[in-house]
Parts: structure tokens; C-alpha cells; sequence
């Protein structure tokens, strides 16, 4: 039975010695993002995804090399996709894989699970952050990826829960933080006027297509801010 947490597994921690190299990411889980959207459930995910990779991208544009991914289903794992592809030729790019606790595969369904294990397998590290499921093992997980970056990506559309929790710890911790902040969806409007294909693309290998038509969109498209 395949397993997210496996003893053969080789844990490379490199990225503990590139802390201003290393990037890791927070947002919400795909639930959360259907929120309030006045968009079918396909282009909302499609939309997210695409603005995720613009950042993503820029990222390694700036230097970044080690990203890691907070494994939740949403972003987390829409994240660790994308960054599948990009090691397909960029092999400097690591991936890290935090868990949160050592049954943390068992909170997804089958689809979901494929991914996950995916990521895990090309993942350069799967660092299990706590020993058993506790109420707090999740923002311990978050803790430790901030630790450890010397940024966070984060996608933000509610003030509340562990995406929120992680942004406020950044600013307090010094963390850079970069944000797309879809709040309000009604923002995406004038985006999506301008680049309608973006409801279509559904594929990392076409989002990061549409980063290489486009890499300084992500700051012309008024949802980006950093600090």
C-alpha cells in the first residue's frame, strides 16, 4: 500500500542551509476558495491555479530553489503540481514536503491521495512535523515552514484560519510575505477581461505558458502586494 511517510525515503535537507533560497506556501483549502465566488467551480480553480503559478515562477526568477509545500488539499497541493512540471526541466528545483502528522494522507480522497503521493515521491524531503494528530499540529507544520523561509507565497480570500494565522506570524516574524489577495472576487473581473484564457487553463504545463507570455503580470494585476 503506498504511503505518504515511507522508511526508504531519502530526507535531502539542503534546504536548511538556503533559508533565503527557500520559499514556502500558505492558502486555503479548495472549499474555502469556492467561497462566495460568482464563477462555476472549474474556472475559480482554474483562475486560482494560474495566478499561483505566475507567483511561483516569479519566485524561481528571483532566486528561489527550495519550496516548500504544506501538503493540504487547495493551494498547498495546486503548488506541489506545478512544481512537478517545472522539475520536468529546471532540475534545481527542490521540493519540500512539511506533514502536518503521520495520518495526514488519510484526509483525502482518492483523486486527491494521487497527488499528494506524487509529490511526496519527487519531493526531496517529507518531513512529518509532529508525532501524532493534536489540535495544534497544523500551525506547528505552518511554524516550521516559516522557520525556515526567507519568504511565503500565500493566496488569501477569507481572514480567518491557518492561511491568516501564517501571514500574521510572517509579518511578526520577519518573514517576506507575497500575496494574492482574492478577497473579493469581484476583483478578478478586470483580469479576466483582459486575458479570458485563463478561465481555460487547466494544466500547469498552460499556466506556465501563460507566465512566459506574461511574466510581469503578476505585478500590473492589482490582486499581487508584498512587504
Amino acid at each position: 500500500m503506498q504511503k505518504l511517510l515511507r522508511d526508504d525515503k531519502h530526507n535531502n535537507m539542503a534546504f536548511l542551509n538556503h533559508k533565503d533560497k527557500t520559499v514556502c506556501f500558505t492558502g486555503h483549502r479548495t472549499e474555502k476558495l469556492l467561497n462566495s465566488t460568482f464563477l462555476s467551480k472549474e474556472i475559480t480553480i482554474n483562475i486560482v491555479k494560474t495566478l499561483l503559478a505566475l507567483m511561483i515562477a516569479d519566485a524561481y526568477d528571483r532566486g528561489a530553489r527550495y519550496f516548500i509545500t504544506g501538503m493540504a488539499n487547495g493551494v498547498d497541493l495546486w503548488a506541489g503540481e506545478l512544481l512537478l512540471y517545472m522539475k520536468c526541466f529546471l532540475p534545481d528545483v527542490h521540493i519540500i514536503a512539511a506533514v502536518p502528522h503521520p495520518n495526514h494522507e488519510d484526509r483525502f480522497h482518492a483523486s486527491e491521495k494521487e497527488l499528494l503521493y506524487k509529490i511526496g515521491d519527487e519531493a526531496d524531503a517529507v518531513i512529518c512535523v509532529s508525532p501524532s494528530y493534536t489540535k495544534w499540529c497544523f500551525l506547528k507544520r505552518n511554524d516550521y515552514m516559516l522557520e525556515n523561509s526567507g519568504a511565503v507565497l500565500g493566496v488569501i480570500h477569507t481572514d480567518e484560519g491557518g492561511t491568516a494565522y501564517t501571514l500574521k506570524k510572517a509579518a511578526k516574524s520577519l518573514v517576506q510575505r507575497r500575496v494574492l489577495d482574492i478577497r473579493d472576487y469581484n476583483r478578478l473581473i478586470p483580469i479576466l477581461e483582459r486575458f479570458p484564457e485563463i478561465c481555460r487553463l487547466a494544466l500547469p504545463s498552460q499556466q506556465y505558458a501563460f507566465w512566459e507570455k506574461n511574466p510581469r503580470l503578476i505585478y500590473q494585476c492589482g490582486l499581487f502586494k508584498e512587504d
